[in-house]
């Protein structure tokens, strides 16, 4: 194909396809969901050798990304259209926005870009938009596996359903998210509905309208104004200080300064944000993630993640996630709740304008259902954690936990959040600190009364981190997670786990075993805090590679699905800085309300599934059984 081409394959496919914000991803096995990275977004043109990288908006950024370009003149096709995301992975294997900032920029490295394909558009000759997605996908994979000097290509793999399971996992890895797609979907430029996005954290693009000095030192800019389009108005968002170093705060100003102007963009703004702001020409924009928004529209608790160039102001808007309701009908499993202990069926009953106490803390809508088909509410969910509140804090206390919120139970509207916002108690306590350069925000807390304010603010799921706020860069503990592929029997995982023991076994090391609430079982190895975290993901990293090398047939070390086709998949990946794990005694915000429970390795034998033990179940269990300490005292080093 020659250079007229190239250019008649940029001006057919001018536009790409985007993702609705949905508030949950879509369940049901016609959905396929995806890893949403971290990156810029390209369309890849190849004719003839000849290459064009573009944005979503068109620009020519192919002399930005060379080892992709590169890569793309590889590929054994003689023509090509290919959707991709440009990113750059940090240590941990995850896509990072910052890192990508910095290759990009004066210094950097931009050989160090790497692209995720997850979409083909047209090959040699034949335009395919209009098959299904995952034809389409099956094809881009044969393209990308023939042609393996493309090095800085990889191919995005997918999930087939179990779309709230994806994003847990994700979030709980510390990802930004999933993209679901219809898998029958033709390719169809613009925003569409056949391709959802469901984020951990709220973050998007803001336009910057304005800026303050910083207050002390050399840095130039305190913080940066926002704003995003409302109805063709620019509307004020709030301000943003963290998330930039002082070579990045010297460098916008360097940028805003040649914007300035007199008037500020946003009408009606507050006096004391005027008083002190330099105002700029709304023409740059910064992506920020952030907490929440506030009842007047600002956000809370933001960080600066990096500028944009790849979009235009006029389309920064203020996303709103759309409700889905479910494609598929679940069968859901009905736990009814006797009267038992201090969980009764009545509390159920209580009028919704009262309030009860528990513990000292104040619970309001007590009545209300958090599982649907179920008489679990709100008030008992509450008395639930009073009572096993020795136990799970034994696991949670004084580490960062990320939550996953259901405020109107798990019918509404469900979110993670790790970072403090409104509505949080007193004994809900805030974490900052520092690592590699990097900020992080946590809440934590350290008491019963810290653990009810959590069911308080609507938390159903509580994943804490594996080391203590005191200790940070020294885990107390280190996790393997046996997650089964769909259609591998509950014994295969049983006898992973003991596999696994015995290998621990070897190793001097004493492990203990957790049903999830889900499909497998954790092997959790309680350690003395001296190991850092780059030992320990090495440790558990090595193990599991060797537990791959010595049965191949059974299990996988890779988080790629094609891979994973009737194996368990020993997840090591929770063993890293920022990864979370469900709670031991925490209950699993899915049909039923199960409960990840620690048991004793004789139970083993019998038990049925990760996730068959409800509330009822665990409270019954307490009344009759202590249970083993040894798994929070018990203090281990990593073999030499």
């Amino acid at each position: 194909m020659t250079d007229t081409g190239l250019a008649q394959l940029m001006r057919r496919y001018a536009e790409v396809q985007l993702a609705t914000l949905v508030d949950a991803p879509p369940e049901g096995s016609q959905w396929v969901h995806e890893i949403k990275y971290d990156g810029y977004r390209l369309l890849a043109f190849l004719a003839n050798g000849d290459v064009r990288l573009r944005t979503r908006n068109g620009n020519d950024w192919t002399p930005k990304f060379p080892a992709i370009s590169a890569s793309v003149a590889k590929l054994k096709a003689k023509s090509a259209v290919v959707d991709m995301e440009a990113v750059v992975l940090d240590s941990a294997g995850k896509s990072n926005f910052q890192a990508m900032q910095g290759a990009l920029g004066d210094g950097g490295n931009p050989q160090s870009i790497q692209a995720y394909v997850f979409d083909l558009l047209y090959i040699d000759g034949k335009d395919v938009t209009s098959e299904p997605l995952t034809s389409r996908k099956q094809t881009l994979e044969g393209l990308l596996k023939k042609s393996k000097t493309s090095k800085s290509l990889h191919y995005s793999d997918h999930v087939t359903g179990h779309g709230s399971d994806m994003l847990a996992k994700s979030c709980a890895m510390e990802l930004e998210g999933v993209v679901s797609k219809l898998a029958d979907s033709p390719y169809r430029p613009g925003r569409q509905k056949t391709w959802l996005k469901s984020k951990c954290i709220k973050r998007q693009e803001f336009v910057i309208i304005g800026y303050t000095d910083a207050r002390t030192g050399t840095r130039a800019i305190g913080a940066l104004h926002l704003g995003y389009n409302d109805h063709g108005k620019l509307k004020y968002a709030g301000k943003v200080g963290t998330g930039f170093g002082m070579k990045y705060a010297l460098d916008l100003y360097g940028r805003l300064t040649k914007l300035r102007t007199n008037t500020p963009p946003v009408q009606n703004l507050p006096r004391s944000v005027v008083k002190a702001a330099h105002w700029v020409k709304p023409s740059l924009l910064c992506e920020v993630s952030f907490t929440e928004w506030t009842a007047d529209g600002h956000i809370r608790h933001p960080s600066f993640q990096g500028l944009r160039e790849d979009k235009k102001p006029q389309e920064v808007v203020k996303e709103k996630p759309v409700r889905i309701k479910s494609t598929e009908s679940l069968k859901q499993k009905t736990a009814s709740l006797k009267p038992s202990g201090s969980l009764k069926k009545s509390d159920s009953q209580t009028p919704q304008s009262e309030r009860i106490e528990v513990l000292g803390v104040s619970v309001s809508h007590p009545d209300r259902v958090i599982f649907k088909n179920t008489a679990i509410t709100k008030g008992g969910l509450a008395k639930y954690f009073a009572a096993v509140a020795p136990w799970i804090l034994k696991d949670i206390a004084d580490h960062p936990i990320t939550l996953l919120r259901c405020p109107e139970g798990t019918a509404g509207d469900c979110f993670y959040q790790r970072n403090p916002g409104t509505g949080l108690g007193p004994d809900v306590k805030p974490f900052r600190w520092k690592h590699k350069g990097k900020s992080y925000e946590y809440i934590y807390i350290k008491n019963e009364k810290g653990l009810i304010e959590l069911i308080q603010m609507g938390a159903i799921e509580i994943h804490p981190w594996g080391a203590r706020v005191d200790r940070i860069d020294y885990p107390d503990r280190l996790i393997f997670d046996l997650d089964p592929d769909e259609g591998v029997p509950f014994e295969a995982v049983k006898l992973a786990a003991r596999d696994l023991r015995q290998r621990l076994d070897a190793k001097g090391l004493e492990g203990f075993l957790k049903c999830t609430g889900g499909k497998g079982l954790h092997v959790t190895v309680p350690l003395a805090e001296k190991d850092n975290w780059e030992t320990v993901k090495a440790f558990c990293s090595a193990l599991a590679h060797q537990m791959v090398e010595d049965v191949p047939s059974a299990y996988v070390a890779t988080m790629t699905k094609a891979k994973r086709k009737g194996k368990i998949f020993v997840d090591f990946f929770r063993n890293d800085y920022t990864a979370t794990a469900i709670a031991d005694y925490g209950v699993r915000a899915r049909p039923g309300g199960p409960v990840a429970l620690p048991i004793e390795w004789s139970e083993l034998g019998r038990l049925k599934a990760a996730n068959q033990f409800t509330i009822i179940d665990v409270l019954e269990r307490l009344k009759k059984k202590r249970p083993n300490t040894d798994r929070y005292t018990k203090r281990q080093r990593l073999p030499k």
